[in-house]
């Protein structure tokens, strides 16, 4: 028996901008702290079937028939704390750096068992019972039905900035705004225990949510602006690549579950990934219900114009992610184990639909700021993808000490 439960999530994408061009202001802080819940229970093949994380194991009596059918349906919920720290280098250039935390990782792994052939040695066909004492007697111990881990890991960090670019006269014609933003990981987090039948990483390639390397281009475009420029509607394009490095893994040896993760004889004691890159798009939609009263306070510097040009008290996003991801290359010293990860990590897309709110209460003379949002993969089905549910519920508070 060669299968391994090895979960990768894709996670909602951090970040505090709200408008896909939004910068700091100059020397001003934004300390941001979100808790995200992130849950996946399905995949999508070639053909846009929506299929359980695991294929079942057809497991046969050795020289005999068919000891029956190994299942299982998992259930992976990641539950994030993420520190973000945003400051404007100047009113166009925003410096970022993002903590993101793993407080645990839940696996319910929902095993099931489907009884295969009559076996003359036993009188009967195997129950699921019998497998997992016939797998005991050969050293391998019945994996765990939940699995917790990850508890207080970092994910990959990540460091970057968001240039504002300057509003050139063919760019105030048609009153957009752009930026360009560049996100880079690095090596912090830890990835999936090789050797346990049923783990999860917290690395880029474990998480799914974001690249080594993310870079972006976004445009603004407001509407129904006031006297202050504040906008009731701004529809907002963000089109991005994501790069992902090879990297070199560790071959399961069999040491702890040795049916079940022996592959270091076929594989070698290493063997290559290259997750293959992503290129997408998100389309968003901000709309302001309610602009809210407005004064002058500490915030705005006592003056009730600046107060005016504030964000407004509730603002509402809605956005669809179209994102098409490049086949994955396993390159070991076995072919056919190469072939059997490629197949599920082929080229592909997803599709992610999100929506939230923010209130603010900057016009009120409180420099903070709370949100809420969630995000789902699975209203549309993608293709060689996991498709995760994800709620987010944070806030911000913006600081200037000098």
């Amino acid at each position: 028996m060669k299968a391994r439960l090895g979960l990768l999530l894709g996670l909602v994408s951090w970040s505090s901008w709200a408008a896909e061009t939004t910068v700091v202001p100059a020397h001003t802080f934004v300390l941001d702290l979100s808790y995200i819940q992130s849950s996946l229970t399905q995949r999508f093949d070639d053909q846009r079937h929506a299929l359980p994380l695991i294929d079942p194991i057809l497991r046969y009596e050795p020289g005999g028939g068919l000891q029956g059918t190994l299942s299982a349906t998992p259930r992976a919920t990641y539950h994030f704390i993420v520190a973000q720290i945003l400051y404007g280098l100047t009113d166009r250039l925003t410096a970022a750096l993002y903590l993101p935390m793993v407080v645990q990782t839940v696996i319910d792994a929902n095993f099931g068992w489907v009884p295969g052939d009559y076996q003359g040695g036993l009188g009967r066909r195997y129950s699921f019972d019998d497998f997992w004492a016939w797998a005991g007697s050969l050293g391998q111990p019945r994996p765990p039905d939940r699995w917790v881990g990850n508890r207080w890991t970092f994910a990959d960090l990540f460091v970057g900035g968001r240039y504002k670019v300057p509003s050139f006269s063919w760019l105030k014609a048609i009153g957009l705004e752009s930026a360009f933003t560049l996100l880079v990981a690095l090596p912090t987090g830890k990835p999936a225990d090789p050797e346990q039948v049923i783990s999860a990483g917290t690395t880029t390639w474990d998480l799914h949510a974001y690249g080594d390397v993310d870079v972006h281009l976004a445009v603004d475009r407001p509407f129904f602006a006031d006297a202050s420029g504040v906008a009731r509607v701004n529809l907002g394009a963000d089109l991005f690549y994501s790069f992902f490095r090879p990297r070199q893994m560790v071959s399961a040896t069999g040491a702890l579950n040795p049916l079940l993760t022996t592959y270091a004889p076929y594989t070698g004691a290493t063997y290559w990934l290259d997750p293959g890159d992503w290129l997408g798009v998100t389309v968003s939609l901000d709309l302001v219900p309610l602009l809210g009263p407005t004064r002058a306070s500490l915030v705005s510097g006592g003056d009730l114009e600046t107060a005016n040009a504030l964000p407004p008290l509730l603002t509402v996003n809605l956005s669809y992610t179209y994102l098409a991801t490049a086949a994955s290359n396993w390159t070991s010293d076995s072919a056919l184990w190469d072939y059997d990860r490629e197949k599920q990590w082929g080229p592909g897309d997803k599709h992610a639909f999100k929506v939230g709110g923010t209130v603010s209460l900057l016009r009120l003379g409180l420099p903070l700021q709370l949100y809420a949002s969630y995000r789902a993969q699975d209203l549309l089905h993608g293709r060689n993808t996991r498709a995760t549910d994800s709620f987010t519920a944070g806030l911000r508070v913006l600081a200037k000490f000098w």
